[in-house]
């Protein structure tokens, strides 16, 4: 076999290839920047498009976490300050993480019985200090006669302080004021549970209750999502004052976009929403995967 440097036909092929690569690596980072300069109006850039981040809501508008894919970094961004606070190394809060306040992350479990192998069940995540805390699912406690949710079971929400939702996955998380040191005060259900094929069963079973609860997932296929304080409230066609059919922003950006982007979150003062855009890729071949995707950034969008 002749060595590498005696190829010369190699040579060259291995040679192009490698240009090639590098004209496309300078030529999407140079539209990446692009895409940090040629931004919509009356935005700001949070997260440069060339770290190729990715943005998750935090509810509350307090943080947002940020998972940067070309250095490999995760944090949560205060957007008070512009600090970046490490998170906890745990293995399922990246795939299964929902964060429910700047403090909590739910890692969920799977939907498998327990008694099965490779049952995974839910947990609470500490931020601050990386702990684990399991949570009882009501839904494998035992059922009253033609397998119905027991009431009693109820008694488990009702005594809980916080409340959580989750539309998109039909969940409901609740925890005491206790949680950590005490086992029955932190339980997951879901709304199939009860008989509910939507999580609007959860909506009305807390208001039953007279409880309070906190919406956890901020997309908006499900439900619409208001600010902090209740004024404003994000539709898929627009953000609205909350309680009327006045806007904001203009109508034009359905499907949750806003400004050429995507709600990710409310920013704590409501003085604007956080937004990135779905990006694109720099060559696509027919029936061959697109390749060189450039990411768009992480912008705060200011409301008028």
């Amino acid at each position: 076999m002749k060595k590498l440097k005696e190829n010369k036909p190699l040579r060259y092929i291995l040679g192009i290839v490698f240009f090639m690569l590098l004209c496309c690596n300078l030529t999407s980072l140079a539209l990446c920047s692009a895409q940090d300069n040629f931004r919509p109006p009356n935005t700001e850039v949070l997260v440069s498009a060339c770290k190729h981040p990715i943005a998750t809501g935090v509810p509350g508008g307090e943080v947002l976490f940020v998972h940067e894919v070309r250095t490999g970094k995760m944090y949560l961004l205060d957007l008070r300050t512009g600090e970046k606070r490490k998170v906890p190394n745990d293995p399922l809060l990246l795939k299964k993480g929902v964060f429910l306040s700047s403090d909590l992350a739910w890692l969920e479990g799977n939907l498998m019985r327990p008694e099965k192998a490779g049952y995974r069940p839910h947990y609470i995540l500490d931020l601050t200090d990386g702990k684990r805390y399991e949570l009882l699912d009501l839904d494998t406690l035992p059922r009253l006669e033609g397998g119905k949710f027991d009431p009693k079971n109820y008694a488990y929400i009702q005594s809980a302080q916080y409340i959580y939702i989750h539309h998109s996955k039909n969940t409901l998380i609740a925890l005491s004021s206790d949680f950590r040191t005490n086992p029955n005060g932190r339980v997951v259900f879901s709304g199939f549970a009860i008989g509910a094929d939507f999580a609007d069963g959860l909506v009305r079973l807390t208001k039953n209750f007279n409880m309070d609860y906190e919406i956890i997932y901020l997309g908006l296929y499900h439900t619409n999502i208001s600010s902090p304080t209740d004024k404003y409230v994000v539709r898929n066609d627009g953000i609205y004052f909350s309680g009327t059919n006045f806007s904001i922003v203009d109508r034009e950006y359905t499907g949750g976009r806003f400004m050429g982007g995507y709600f990710k979150g409310w920013y704590y003062d409501e003085s604007a929403v956080v937004a990135q855009g779905a990006g694109y890729y720099l060559l696509s071949f027919p029936g061959v995967s697109s390749i060189y995707y450039v990411p768009s950034p992480i912008l705060k969008l200011n409301l008028p």
